[in-house]
């Protein structure tokens, strides 16, 4: 079968390149879920349902993909405070920056728009109305800063999404 549309590539495995490069080398954990025993500092990140928090909207879906994406820092030590503010910042700059370079990801796609829906700010660690955290407290001396953010994906060239599903020609 033959797929006359662009394959948008998982929003996700985006936000995990774009981090994963522009801290390289820095020994900051990231990924997409909490786990038990996880190294801080960390990034958590990962795309979003939110209630009364909408996704951006675009006329034609075919060729731009709105998101809301959370980004959860996680940092520790006698200075967990400022290094969550300072981490939360330099992940904007991240997003902000691939998105302003227009930073093509092969097989996954670009930020065409991006727009910050929650300011960075310390988060609680109990179950909210827009989601649940996995855990009902963060280990001693952890801190919790989380952000929203709001985009508009590219897909990827025609043809380069390794979706699994994808029907064979």
């Amino acid at each position: 079968m033959t797929i006359d549309i662009p394959v948008f590539g998982s929003t996700d495995r985006l936000i995990l390149a774009i981090l994963r490069e522009f801290f390289a080398g820095q020994g900051i954990h990231i990924g997409t879920q909490f786990t038990e025993g996880m190294s801080t500092p960390a990034i958590i990140a990962a795309r979003e349902r939110r209630s009364g928090n909408g996704e951006g909207r675009t006329p034609d879906d075919r060729f731009i993909e709105p998101a809301v994406i959370s980004i959860n820092t996680l940092t520790s030590g006698l200075e967990a405070m400022s290094d969550g503010a300072d981490l939360q910042e330099m992940c904007r700059v991240a997003l902000r920056q691939a998105q302003l370079k227009q930073k093509v990801y092969p097989g996954l796609g670009h930020i065409s728009k991006i727009e910050n829906s929650t300011a960075a700010s310390r988060t609680s660690d109990w179950a909210t109305s827009t989601g649940v955290v996995q855990y009902a407290t963060l280990p001693k001396g952890v801190v919790r800063f989380e952000s929203v953010f709001r985009l508009l994906i590219r897909p990827p060239a025609t043809g380069s999404v390794n979706n699994r599903f994808r029907p064979l020609t």
